[in-house]
């Protein structure tokens, strides 16, 4: 499991990285972002179906898959955690942002495209679990990818693609518009947490509860 969890997120990061590095040398953010939003999908995708079909899959491939199923699961059996927490999900939130943008500035992208692969695997395990649970399993897998996750996702994106290009284009001339990349991260970053804040309880109760038999 160990030589997995070696393996898997830097393989899954290396697809995307190799074409947003050339992206990016090129001047052309916009391609960049475009990547990796299709490397997103497609990994999220991936991950929840291959979670659904073989359960412990993600958690095989991924460090910490399984701990944040159990507490997903868990959440959308009671309606409570850190889901619903601010003061809960709050620092994780921060402290994931802060190991992202640092991993992506020190790496030109690379190692915060592994850090996000790790993520994705998280989420596919509980989309997965969520599915296997459900009497209508496809639902239940896109409805698991709620709407402050899938802002985070594109924060993300925003953010990589704008804190990545320092280090990939050195010595190049940097096309303006970068500090519009840069604050809209921050900007869906701040918007994540407000919207998770808001909506987390009405969602569990309206959206996801209704999901299980």
């Amino acid at each position: 499991m160990v030589i997995a969890w070696l393996a898997v997120p830097p393989l899954l990061a290396l697809v995307a990285w190799l074409p947003l590095v050339a992206s990016l040398r090129r001047g052309r953010r916009g391609q960049a972002a475009l990547v990796v939003a299709a490397w997103a999908v497609l990994l999220a995708t991936g991950t929840a179906a291959v979670e659904a079909w073989r359960p412990g899959s993600c958690a095989a491939a991924f460090p910490r898959a399984a701990e944040y199923q159990r507490e997903m699961l868990a959440w959308v059996a009671s309606g409570e955690g850190c889901e619903s927490s601010v003061a809960c999900f709050l620092p994780r939130h921060l402290l994931h942002a802060a190991l992202f943008a640092a991993a992506t500035v020190a790496t030109g992208g690379y190692l915060g495209l592994v850090f996000a692969s790790i993520l994705f695997g998280w989420m596919g395990a509980y989309a997965g679990g969520l599915a296997a649970l459900s009497d209508t399993p496809l639902t239940a897998a896109v409805l698991a990818w709620h709407p402050w996750a899938v802002v985070r996702v594109a924060a993300y994106i925003a953010l990589g693609v704008a804190l990545a290009e320092p280090l990939v284009g050195l010595g190049l001339p940097r096309p303006p518009g970068w500090r519009r990349w840069l604050l809209a991260g921050l900007a869906g970053l701040a918007l994540d947490i407000l919207l998770k804040a808001w909506l987390a309880p009405w969602w569990w109760a309206h959206v996801i509860r209704p999901l299980l038999p």
